[in-house]
C-alpha cells in the first residue's frame, strides 16, 4: 500500500479518520472561515495594542530558563478528570527526550553505566511491545529488531562510562534506535516512532556510547537523548565548545532554513542553517556575513572554518527581541511549511514550530507539549464542562500571541480575536478533515477558527502564557 504524504494526529486529539473511499483534494490556503487577509502577518500586529512593547528582557528571559532547568512539575487536579499534561508524560521521559533541559558540558566527567543500561533496554523492550513498518512498508521481523539491538552493542558499555564531549555540526535527526531506517508507526501514516527530534547546528553534547559500527553516537543533548549520526558531531574540549556556544557575537537563522556558503562568491555550498540555529559571527559589510562555521575532521575531532551568508539573508545578529510584532513575524515565515512528525525529514511538527519560534527570542523548552506547555507558572485549565461558546469566552481573556495552548498531543499557538469577532489558532498539524464527502489534506502549518472541526475550541485543555 502506496504511504500517504500526510500524518495523522495521534494520542488524545480527535481527528477525522480517513477515508479510501472520499476524494482526497488539498485544503485551500484559507481554511473554513479563515478570510485571506489573515494569512499575513500584518494583519495580527495591526490588533494588538502594543506589538512593540518588551515582553521580557534578555535578562527576564535567562532567569525564565533557569527557573525552568529545575521547575518541580506537578500535575494538579484537572476538574476530577486525568491531567492532560500527564499522559504519556513519564513514558516520553524514559524513552529519551528531557523536560528539565540538560547542560551537557556541565554533566560530570564519569557516569555509572547502568542509568544508560537501563533505558537501552527500556527502548530495545518498546521495540519488541508493537509493530513497525520500515520504508519498505515492511514490517518489521524478529530479525531485523536483533539487528538494531545487536547495534546498540549493550554488552560492550563498561561499568564506569567516561563522558566525550563535542558540538552539532549539522542538523542531526536524535533517533530512539542506531539507524536511519524509519520505524512507521503503521502502514498509512508517515510517522517515524523511532524519530525523537532534532538537533541543530551548535548544540553541545555529550557522547555516552556508540554503535557497533561506529556510525551512530548516543549523546547527551539539551532537548533529549538518544543516537544521532556520527558525521554530525565534532569532538573537542569543553572550553572549545563554550567558546562557540557561548560566545555573544552570533548570528541566527530566523528563517526556515538559510544557505551557508564557503566562499564570498556564494557557489561553494557548505550547509542549511535551520530556524533559531546560531554560528559564531567574525565581521559583516555590505557584501556578506562571515561567520565561523564548525566542521568533523576525518578523525572526528573539531575544526573551524570561515564561512559566508548572503547580505539579505533572513538571519539576525543575537537573539530577537522579545515583542508581539517579532513573535508573529517569526510564526508566519513557517506557515504552510509542511509536517514532520518530530521534525523527521528535516521537517516540523507541532512542538517543533512552536520550540524553534520561542529559541529565537532565547526562550529554551523541551520538545514534547506537555513539557512546553509545562513551562511557566502563567497557567489556565480549561473546564471541560463549559460550552464551546463559554470556553471562547473564558479563552477571550488571555494573552494572545504569547500563550500556547494543547494537551500532551498536541500544541497550538493562540492567535486571538480577528476583526471578524471570531478567534483562531495557529499550529501545525499532520491530519486533514473530512466534509461533504471530500477528505481536505491539511498536513501544513495553518490557521483555523476556533468553530471548525479542524482543530476547534473543545480540543486544547491548557494554555500557558510565556511571560515573567
Amino acid at each position: 500500500m502506496k504511504k500517504l504524504l500526510f500524518a495523522v494526529m495521534l494520542m488524545s486529539c480527535s481527528f477525522s479518520v480517513f477515508s479510501q473511499e472520499l476524494k482526497q483534494v488539498h485544503a485551500p490556503d484559507a481554511l473554513p472561515g479563515v478570510e485571506p487577509e489573515m494569512l499575513t502577518p500584518a494583519y495580527w500586529i495591526s490588533l494588538q495594542d502594543n506589538p512593540d512593547a518588551v515582553i521580557m528582557t534578555p535578562g527576564e528571559i535567562a532567569a525564565f530558563n533557569e527557573k525552568n532547568r529545575t521547575r518541580e512539575v506537578v500535575f494538579r487536579d484537572y476538574y476530577g478528570r486525568p491531567n492532560p499534561l500527564e499522559r504519556q508524560f513519564a513514558e516520553t521521559l524514559m524513552k529519551g527526550p528531557v523536560m528539565h533541559l540538560l547542560e551537557p558540558l556541565n554533566l560530570p566527567e564519569r557516569l555509572p553505566a547502568d542509568s544508560l543500561r537501563v533505558r537501552l533496554k527500556l527502548n530495545m523492550e518498546w521495540l519488541y511491545s508493537r509493530d513497525f513498518y520500515d520504508n519498505r512498508n515492511a514490517p518489521y521481523d524478529d530479525s531485523m529488531r536483533q539487528r538494531i539491538v545487536n547495534d546498540m552493542d549493550i554488552d560492550s558499555i563498561p561499568d564506569e562510562i567516561v563522558r566525550r564531549y563535542g558540538i552539532v555540526v549539522k542538523r542531526a535527526d536524535v533517533r530512539h534506535y542506531p539507524t536511519a531506517v524509519p520505524g512507521f508507526s503503521e502502514t498509512k501514516w508517515e510517522l517515524d516512532f523511532f524519530q525523537a527530534t532534532a538537533l541543530y547546528t551548535g548544540n553541545p553534547v555529550a557522547v555516552i556510547h556508540r554503535s557497533k559500527d561506529g556510525a551512530f553516537l548516543y549523546v547527551e543533548s539539551p532537548v533529549s537523548r538518544g543516537w544521532v549520526a556520527a558525521e554530525t558531531i565534532a569532538f573537542a574540549k569543553k572550553d572549545e565548545i563554550r567558546a562557540i556556544i557561548e560566545n555573544p557575537d552570533f548570528l541566527m537563522a530566523t528563517g526556515d532554513k538559510i544557505t551557508v556558503w564557503g566562499d564570498p562568491s556564494f557557489t561553494d555550498f557548505c550547509q542549511y542553517l535551520y530556524c533559531s540555529a546560531t554560528v559564531p559571527l567574525l565581521k559583516m559589510n555590505s557584501s556578506f556575513y562571515i561567520v565561523r562555521l564548525p566542521y568533523r575532521k576525518p578523525e572526528g575531532s573539531l575544526g573551524m572554518t570561515e564561512a559566508y551568508v548572503k547580505p539579505d539573508a533572513d538571519v539576525h545578529i543575537g537573539y530577537l527581541p522579545y515583542t508581539k510584532r517579532n513573535v508573529i513575524t517569526q510564526y508566519f515565515k513557517l506557515l504552510n511549511l509542511p509536517y514532520g512528525w518530530a521534525d523527521q525529514q528535516n521537517k516540523r511538527d507541532c512542538s517543533g514550530i512552536q520550540r524553534v519560534v520561542l529559541c529565537c527570542f532565547g526562550i529554551k523548552t523541551g520538545r514534547h507539549p506537555s513539557f512546553i506547555l509545562s513551562s511557566s507558572d502563567h497557567q489556565y485549565f480549561v473546564n471541560p464542562d463549559l460550552t464551546a461558546e463559554e470556553k471562547k469566552a473564558e479563552i477571550a481573556k488571555l494573552d494572545p500571541i504569547i500563550t500556547l495552548a494543547g494537551n500532551s498531543g498536541h500544541i497550538v499557538m493562540y492567535l486571538g480575536k480577528a476583526r471578524n469577532g471570531q478567534q483562531y489558532f495557529y499550529h501545525q498539524g499532520g491530519w486533514g478533515y473530512d466534509a461533504d464527502g471530500v477528505h481536505y489534506i491539511v498536513n501544513r502549518v495553518s490557521i483555523n477558527s476556533f468553530d471548525h472541526q479542524w482543530y476547534d475550541v473543545n480540543r486544547p485543555n491548557v494554555f500557558t502564557t510565556f511571560k515573567k
